[in-house]
């Protein structure tokens, strides 16, 4: 049986000969792989190309572990966290996560029509008032997943998961990427649900509808609402018409369950500063400690202004603080 390949495939296979490095071989083979038609003409090439697949990937895995006992690189599996917190950017290929990044941030990654044109993360700070967000592309999850990705997966403080509006099964498209991270231990929970027991890691996630500018967007974008049946907050984006964006680092900010808490010496006139970022349902003793550990040792007590029944209202240790506090310390 003939393998009827499309040209889009012989102009990737034409890449991966010109390739140089391994990554760059690696980055087209995943290419090659999403375009081979699926029959049994092509069952030997699938085979061949699964062969060069993992020959490359060992490749790739052992110049990293060359470079980091050299002491002359860094592997993927840990991305260092920055700003008030590190959200992974994860969907099926070609959901539009390199285009949301390079939307939304400085970062310029590579943006490709053809699927897996990300092999290596990419990371960018998304400002939203005044606190920066770290958002981490990844490659896109598939049977292709180097264990990595996962890995980066496991250790952000919020996953968003895009699913692409103008496909024609996003529906599907979204349980598909579900069953990929379950596969791997990985569980996705809204922002407002209470995490269950589980064997592996529990992550929060809320659910990005990517392409909100395309034909039958709106009605894809009901759908992915519908089936999470409000499970997930469900927000549709255009990086063509900037549609949604703004509400986008509103979401995000919200999903990372966290406050910003400014503060001011006594006497001191008002004057919000770069806030300190502290996990939802932190005391003022925690505020405290973020500034200094000696301080959270001696204060007396603290004024608040904002949450508090009243302006300068007198508080102990234990008050909880809310998004936008402002916090004058006393010994």
């Amino acid at each position: 049986m003939p393998a009827n390949l499309p040209p889009e495939y012989i102009e990737a296979e034409l890449r991966f000969r010109a390739a140089k490095s391994p990554e760059e071989k690696l980055a087209t083979l995943r290419e090659l792989m999403a375009l081979v038609p699926k029959h049994k003409g092509t069952e030997k090439l699938r085979v061949e190309l699964k062969r060069k697949w993992t020959k490359l990937q060992e490749e790739v895995q052992h110049q990293q572990k060359k470079k980091q006992k050299g002491g002359r690189g860094h592997g993927y599996d840990h991305i260092a966290r920055e700003g008030a917190g590190q959200i992974a950017l994860v969907g099926l290929p070609n959901c539009g996560k390199s285009s949301l990044l390079a939307a939304v941030t400085n970062a310029k990654p590579e943006i490709a029509e053809y699927p897996f044109s990300t092999f290596r993360p990419t990371v960018g700070m998304m400002p939203f008032e005044d606190v920066q967000l770290q958002l981490v592309d990844l490659p896109p999850i598939s049977e292709f997943t180097e264990p990595w990705v996962y890995s980066i997966i496991r250790q952000c403080d919020l996953v968003a998961l895009l699913v692409d509006l103008a496909s024609e099964t996003p529906v599907e498209d979204f349980f598909t990427a579900l069953e990929w991270l379950e596969k791997s231990r990985i569980r996705l929970i809204g922002h407002t649900a209470n995490p269950l027991p589980s064997e592996g890691v529990v992550k929060r996630a809320l659910v990005i509808g990517t392409k909100s500018d395309a034909e039958h967007a709106a009605h894809h974008l009901q759908e992915l609402r519908s089936v999470t049946e409000g499970q997930f907050r469900v927000i549709g984006v255009s990086t063509v018409s900037a549609e949604g964006l703004w509400e986008l680092g509103k979401a995000l900010f919200a999903g990372l369950n966290v406050v910003r808490v400014y503060t001011k010496k006594p006497g001191q006139p008002f004057k919000k500063e770069l806030p300190y970022v502290l996990p939802a349902g932190s005391t003022v003793t925690d505020v405290a400690r973020a500034i200094h550990k000696d301080l959270a040792e001696k204060f007396a007590y603290a004024r608040v202004w904002g949450s508090a029944e009243f302006p300068g209202q007198r508080v102990e240790r234990h008050y909880i603080v809310h998004d936008g506090d402002l916090l004058e310390f006393h010994e």
